[in-house]
């Protein structure tokens, strides 16, 4: 397993605590995905009252540009290989299986192959220092932490887990298996083996109330779930718009490789862009978001619709569509794209899936339908009523700029990582 360790020009310095946090995904650039969104902001900040040393797994170790603007926040960034983009013999396959098939190993869904590997990277990594706190981000590769474990050079041992694992598997639509006993199964273990992460762990982590509380309270012996929700970016938002974007218009925000984003975009085109389209003969649909796959694509061949794939600014988009539709039916953990829509002031219509988290008050601050017809006639009713339209986006902005900010969010946050957990935000 290839490894490129880098030591930022970092001054050793006797602050803080010493925290050495684990990645399956680079966390950065920002709004590169979910873990960037959240983690950078919090690696910003943590840098100024501790010290930090990154391991990241990730697909090219060598792509240097990645990872230097991480290096100026961090005494040690190490990048590793990802397991799995390395090519795997058959008997590290069988291993693997074999030794997770039994009920009270971990969900398939987690592990890699070659984890001892991963386990051997924990160790080597941990034991080069002291540490006062491991953070583990994400429930990928988790067990073969957990195989590493107890870790004698590190005090505490944290997990934020984001999103539910267990809650993703509950509610993801296509299957891992062929036979829907096995999914069960699956479901099961998932479930069993989150509670059991939550009791051997010094704190859990998650993004929203739904996803700290899927796992019932029997299989956690009364450990504490802390809740930490994602802020929004308020410093980067701009004013301006694009040109060629012209009333009425709906829109779509997300990455677009994220296959919920896509199933819901989807969704949105045939289910409330096409029928409306028909009674508004001049509607537009912007969908706007990173990395689009090609079933998104597909869609700016129909007339009205756009597609605007990567941009380095989304807020003159997002200015420039009258309200956003997020239909979302799957997924977990907070939804960044519907906080960045209502705190440019545009109005969102969602499901319930899409408010958790959020928790914003339907009828005022946000709108919930839950079927085709509700959202067309909502959104027919909102493109009708430009004043509509401006009081729920005042009052969605107001929301988000009291609830979301980050500097409360990153206090808490700090609180809980260095051991004073009534830091819950």
């Amino acid at each position: 397993m290839m490894e490129e360790s880098g030591m930022a020009d970092f001054p050793e310095l006797n602050r803080g605590k010493k925290i050495i946090m684990f990645f399956t995904l680079i966390p950065y650039p920002l709004r590169a995905h979910g873990t960037s969104i959240r983690y950078f902001p919090i690696i910003e900040d943590m840098a100024n009252s501790h010290t930090l040393d990154l391991v990241i797994f990730h697909p090219k170790p060598d792509d240097e540009n990645e990872f230097k603007v991480l290096r100026k926040f961090c005494r040690n960034v190490s990048v590793i290989q990802n397991p799995l983009h390395i090519q795997h013999g058959i008997l590290s396959k069988l291993t693997t299986y074999g030794k997770f098939a039994i009920p009270w190993s971990a969900p398939f869904s987690v592990v890699a192959h070659g984890g001892s590997d991963i386990q051997r990277i924990v160790t080597e990594h941990c034991g080069g220092d002291r540490y006062d706190v491991l953070l583990w981000v994400g429930s990928s590769f988790l067990p073969h932490l957990l195989s590493a474990m107890p870790l004698k050079t590190v005090e505490r041992v944290l997990v934020d887990f984001i999103d539910s694992p267990s809650l993703i598997k509950k509610r993801w639509k296509k299957d891992t298996f062929r036979f829907d006993f096995l999914e069960r199964y699956e479901l099961w273990k998932t479930i069993r083996w989150e509670g059991e992460v939550i009791r051997k762990m010094d704190g859990t982590i998650y993004i929203s109330e739904v996803d700290s509380g899927t796992v019932p309270e029997g299989l956690t012996q009364g450990k504490r779930r802390h809740v930490i929700p994602n802020g929004v970016d308020f410093g980067s938002y701009t004013t301006g718009k694009v040109d060629g974007i012209e009333s009425p218009s709906i829109g779509f925000l997300g990455n677009m490789a994220y296959p919920p984003n896509v199933e819901a975009a989807i969704w949105l085109f045939r289910e409330v862009f096409l029928p409306l389209k028909d009674l508004i003969p001049d509607l537009s649909l912007i969908l706007i978001g990173r990395d689009p796959l090609e079933p998104v694509l597909r869609l700016r061949d129909n007339p009205g619709v756009t597609v605007t794939d990567t941009v380095e600014n989304i807020w003159p988009y997002v200015n420039s569509v009258d309200l956003f539709l997020f239909p979302l039916w799957t997924g977990a953990g907070l939804k960044n794209k519907i906080l960045e829509s209502m705190f440019a002031g545009r109005p969102v219509i969602t499901t319930s899936i899409g408010n958790e988290g959020i928790n914003a008050v339907p009828g005022k601050e946000i709108l919930i339908c839950q079927d085709s017809g509700k959202f067309q006639e909502e959104t027919l009713r909102l493109l009708k009523s430009p004043e509509d339209r401006r009081r729920i986006g005042e009052h969605a902005r107001a929301f988000v700029n009291h609830r979301f900010s980050w500097p409360p969010i990153l206090k808490a946050f700090e609180e809980i990582v260095v051991g004073h957990p009534e830091g819950s935000f």
